[in-house]
């Protein structure tokens, strides 16, 4: 190849930043980029709401953007021998009252590997029987949309071999779907060139996910990591991080059954009394005061919900899993998105997950009430104690 070589990568180096060393300010400006999803929303073959915002990206030069001669001529970003890899974390939305707005991302992680060879998709983990290995793939189709948003008027090419790793269970309430969705569009526009840790490729990134999605309380903790607010405003996705402290653990108990998203949303009722309204607003309020300002202690009021929760929940017991996540020792405990996932938040005294037991022996005696519960309700399921993360998506390269 005639394209400069940057030194060998250590692991996590960003995709994009190889020729880091050889920017210069006389670069090409980027071509704007129109983050419309009028194509990709048609493609991905996965229950979604579906949202009709179509939002723009201004054609503004960032000093992150790859110099456009490092890839011109060139198919894609990746060349033979080298090995792109991407993480992407499980997410739980809502969080009680923050309907479609609050979310946040924990330490169980998807990855996708991408190498040049015959085109082909391997899976591992959860969904290996039952998803596709061909260009019906959810994934591959994100990668497609994610590749042309990066390289307007060009395809994606053929010789991609995909290998998916999958820890986040599907339809779940764990953020499987936006896994997918976010690890494919980071992956295409990786693949076209754009660094992924730019903030301007996470805009991008953003506003592409938000738009297929239909609401971003998914999406935006599993691009950036952490408690996210997010908001639409002019026809741009806005998404805001909230503290959280660092002795938190949380305790997902996750029903071997199903639910899916779609089929849950549509049972909710299209209007609100105002007396609901307000009961979730003072609680979203108090929610993210809560986690500001490390007083968990609220949490068990700041997570009660009015507009979905009893309706998703009522199958399963919801209500006997939160009381006893409570009377074992949790700070708060609600649906994981539209569920059948059930999260209860463990910490908040100022100890380290790292350094003492406190909080993992708590977080045991949730797990097991949890369990308990659910035996007594005739709800299989099994229980996996994890950790919020601050590391949304993630993009590296390394030599194959």
């Amino acid at each position: 190849s005639s394209r400069p070589r940057a030194a060998p990568r250590a692991p996590r180096a960003a995709l994009g930043r190889r020729a880091s060393a050889t920017k210069t300010s006389t670069s090409t400006p980027p071509r704007a980029v129109s983050v419309s999803v009028a194509r990709a929303r048609g493609a991905l073959h996965v229950a979604r709401a579906g949202g009709t915002t179509k939002s723009t990206i201004a054609a503004h030069r960032w000093s992150t953007d790859v110099d456009a001669w490092v890839i011109e001529g060139s198919d894609c970003a990746l060349e033979a021998g080298e090995r792109l890899i991407l993480s992407v974390p499980a997410t739980s939305a809502n969080m009680g009252p923050g309907f479609d707005c609050f979310g946040f991302a924990v330490d169980v992680r998807n990855e996708l590997i991408v190498e040049r060879g015959t085109f082909a998709i391997e899976i591992e983990g959860e969904g290996r029987e039952e998803l596709p290995r061909d260009e019906t793939n959810a994934i591959y189709d994100a990668v497609r949309a994610g590749f042309e948003a990066a390289r307007p008027g060009m395809k994606l090419p053929k010789d991609l071999r995909f290998t998916s790793v999958n820890r986040i269970p599907p339809a779940r309430g764990l953020g499987s779907s936006s896994a997918a969705l976010v690890s494919g569009l980071a992956c295409g526009l990786a693949l076209g060139g754009m660094d992924v840790d730019a903030p301007r490729t996470k805009q991008i990134l953003l506003n592409l996910a938000s738009d297929i999605e239909g609401h971003p309380d998914n999406v935006a903790p599993a691009i950036y990591g952490g408690f996210q607010i997010s908001i639409n405003d002019d026809n741009q996705w806005i998404t805001q991080r909230v503290s959280c402290p660092k002795d938190v653990q949380t305790v997902l108990f996750i029903p071997k059954f199903q639910s899916l998203t779609a089929e849950t949303r549509a049972q909710l009722s299209p209007t609100l009394p105002i007396a609901d309204a307000v009961h979730n607003i003072a609680r979203a309020g108090l929610l993210v005061n809560a986690f500001a300002t490390g007083n968990l202690e609220l949490l068990r009021y700041a997570t009660q919900d009015v507009i979905h929760q009893p309706i998703r929940g009522k199958p399963f017991g919801l209500d006997g899993l939160i009381d006893a996540a409570l009377k074992a020792g949790a700070q708060g405990c609600f649906m994981s998105g539209a569920g059948p996932t059930v999260l209860a938040v463990v910490g908040g005294h100022g100890g380290s997950v790292e350094n003492d037991t406190a909080g993992t022996f708590k977080a045991s005696k949730v797990a097991d009430a949890m369990m308990a519960a659910s035996r007594a309700n005739n709800v299989d399921g099994e229980v996996v104690i994890a950790s919020p993360t601050e590391t949304g998506v993630t993009a590296f390269v390394e030599f194959a």
